[in-house]
């Protein structure tokens, strides 16, 4: 783990200097949470400069096993390095506050906090902005070559069993397709006549799959009807593969590994949007149009594991059933979706028909595709199932203890396990906020939430590093 001290050390650098932005936010609101988010600067670049300085002469070496405890180190302790700021903000307890700093850097959005100053949320917005980026990263440069519930593996042929994680090279390719992306989606909210602080906050939250939003935020959507069209595409970029968008940006599309996989995807979209639109049409006494756009919106948003409803209690008039089964199987592999994902479960699908194919007919010759799901990548895709299924079913025990009925259960653990807080809506149903629950219950969350950024099955990979190889 000596080697992960570099990394770990920039992850702490980034996160310190993305809390100059609500210190500034803070400071020129007046809202006296300017010195903490200064702080936390200070206290997040001497730890990185700590860890940089003191491992500097020694060589940077990461295999694949230490690349995946080291993003799970990511993942916990950035969010405790923001805890402090969120709790003296919200004014929370320190539990509390991590457990909302966990939910926005994996990009969750499950939160107890429906108001706060304006610094408290643009932070949610850059922590969820940078966990977003830091999922792409983390799936293309370690948990692909990892083999981690069967991924399409990125590593260069001929490689060996062990090999050097090349993070700032994958960074370097995914960056700018995501920085764009970001800064078009504030561009054309501006455009459509929303301030500089909603068009900001959602862009944070679409581009990163997330949903912390201001009460601002949540307004326009309601009220407005061009940023749900505006952000329409943006939600089905964010649940497609990074490598089909460098694709369709370099005009390569019909090259992409990922082309069938997101075509699929959007037709999914359109099928159950038109179903969700449907079903807004016959229950929430909605127009034709509007109910098309809402159900349209909400598909989208379901299936990039974001959960951003077009208005607030949107998803109320949707049976719970449906709209767990959508965010349980989620968007396309290398992208910021949570979830199943659609490659694996078209795997399976084709894994199934070859399978039910050879009973009939026993001598049958068929093709064999890498995408079709065979040999190690074929275990890997129902390790990373039966891992989803497991993990689901320990949450939904778990986080059980002060909950009203099953279906809260139910909901509060699909919205952990993918990384879509706004499945459980607790204002709306009346549930009690997840941060309030007994601790162990709130620890399994933030270990769910951590799983789901990490795979599901990169949980117990580092799991059993931790207890059997210490």
């Amino acid at each position: 783990m000596i080697n992960a001290a570099h990394p770990l050390a920039a992850a702490l650098a980034g996160m310190g200097a993305l809390a100059l932005v609500p210190a500034a936010v803070a400071a020129r609101t007046g809202s006296g949470h300017a010195p903490i988010f200064l702080a936390t600067f200070a206290f997040a670049f001497f730890v990185a400069g700590l860890l940089r300085f003191t491992m500097q002469d020694r060589p940077v070496r990461l295999t694949r096993t230490g690349g995946v405890a080291l993003v799970a180190a990511i993942w916990l302790l950035v969010p405790l390095a923001a805890t402090p700021s969120i709790a003296i903000a919200a004014g929370l307890p320190p539990l509390a506050a991590w457990f909302e700093a966990v939910s926005a850097f994996t990009a969750t959005g499950l939160t107890a906090l429906k108001q706060g100053p304006a610094s408290l949320f643009v932070w949610f917005g850059l922590l969820q902005w940078a966990g977003g980026l830091f999922t792409v990263v983390s799936a293309v440069a370690v948990l692909a070559p990892a083999g981690l519930g069967g991924l399409p593996d990125r590593t260069p042929r001929g490689g060996a069993a062990l090999d050097v994680v090349d993070l700032v090279a994958v960074l370097r390719e995914t960056a700018p397709a995501y920085v764009a992306a970001t800064g078009l989606i504030v561009v054309l909210l501006l455009m459509g006549g929303e301030s500089f602080y909603v068009a900001f906050t959602l862009a944070t939250a679409v581009v990163s799959a997330g949903a912390h939003l201001p009460p601002e935020a949540q307004l326009a959507l309601t009220l407005d009807e061009s940023p749900k069209w505006l952000l329409l595409p943006f939600l089905l970029w964010s649940a497609t593969s990074v490598r089909w968008h460098r694709a369709l940006l370099t005009r390569r599309v019909n090259a992409a590994p990922e082309q069938v996989e997101s075509l699929v995807i959007i037709g999914w979209w359109a099928v159950l949007g038109v179903v969700v639109g449907a079903i807004l049409y016959r229950t929430a006494d909605a127009p034709s149009l509007e109910a098309l756009r809402d159900g349209l919106f909400s598909a989208a948003s379901l299936i990039s594991t974001s959960g951003i409803g077009p208005r607030d209690g949107s998803y109320e008039s949707l049976p719970a059933g449906l709209v767990i089964l959508v965010v349980l199987l989620g968007g396309g592999a290398l992208s910021v979706a949570g979830g199943l994902k659609m490659m694996r479960l078209r795997a399976i699908l084709l894994r199934t028909r070859g399978d039910l194919m050879r009973l009939v007919y026993p001598h049958l010759v068929q093709p064999a595709a890498l995408e079709g799901g065979v040999g190690s990548v074929m275990r890997g895709i129902w390790a990373g199932a039966a891992s989803l299924a497991f993990l689901f079913g320990v949450c939904a025990i778990a986080l059980s203890p002060g909950l009203p009925s099953f279906q809260a259960a139910l909901a509060a653990a699909a919205a952990v396990v993918t990384n879509t807080g706004p499945v459980y809506d607790a204002a709306g149903l009346g549930w009690p906020a997840i941060s309030s629950l007994p601790v162990g219950s709130v620890l399994v969350a933030v270990l769910g939430m951590v799983a789901g950024r990490l795979e599901i099955i990169g949980l117990f990979v580092v799991l059993h590093l931790a207890v059997w190889r210490t």
